[in-house]
């Protein structure tokens, strides 16, 4: 489920309580209007519920949300490395920051992988590729994005949400006023949350 589906579930139009049918006295009786009257309360408490769970969410921050400490390499890792912590940890997105933790670039797996395995055609031309075992000796520094977005610890979540429905982003790191990542903010644990399940996240 995307975040799009979610947000109309979310912020869709509301439902209309049925309103009573009061006919003519023959073919409802007492029993049938108490029920009626009970389903109505049950969907206006359901939604009161849900609108003082969404009037929470939107007072929420990107550090309130996101998963940390999160996992990043420094600019001294290698190809082999970032790869290694990557599958360790079952992530899909790696910051690589420099010393002082502060954001540098990041890396995917598609971006670790071999350029012939991206790129099968290659495999054509391949006594013009470093040897696998080579090239995973590489800093990773040589196949990371150097213009990563990311998004600040403070901003509100309701200001992020944009960065995944519109941009088509997964995983944003997430930073300090210093600019050292601090976090992960994920479409998935946004998903989550939005539907009711933070304890998931």
């Amino acid at each position: 489920m995307s975040i799009s589906s979610v947000l109309h579930w979310c912020f869709g139009t509301q439902r209309h309580h049925r309103g009573l049918d009061h006919g003519n006295g023959e073919s409802g009786d007492g029993e049938h209007r108490a029920l009626a009257r009970q389903d109505e309360r049950r969907e206006l408490l359901d939604e009161l519920r849900r609108q003082a769970y969404l009037h929470d969410l939107l007072r929420l921050t990107c550090a309130d949300v996101m998963r940390k400490p999160p996992v990043t390499v420094t600019v001294n890792e290698s190809i082999g490395g970032a790869l290694a912590a990557l599958d360790a940890h079952h992530i899909k997105l790696l910051p690589v920051v420099g010393a002082e933790g502060r954001l540098k670039g990041v890396v995917t797996h598609v971006d670790l992988q071999p350029l012939d395995e991206v790129l099968p055609f290659l495999k054509l031309a391949s006594d013009t590729i470093a040897p696998e075992s080579e090239r995973r000796e590489w800093p990773v520094t040589t196949v990371m994005s150097s213009h990563a977005q990311y998004v600040d610890a403070t901003a509100p979540l309701t200001e992020v949400i944009p960065l995944f429905t519109k941009n088509g982003h997964h995983h944003l790191p997430v930073v300090d006023e210093d600019g050292r990542v601090v976090g992960m903010l994920t479409q998935a644990d946004i998903v989550k949350l939005m539907l009711g399940h933070p304890d998931s996240v």
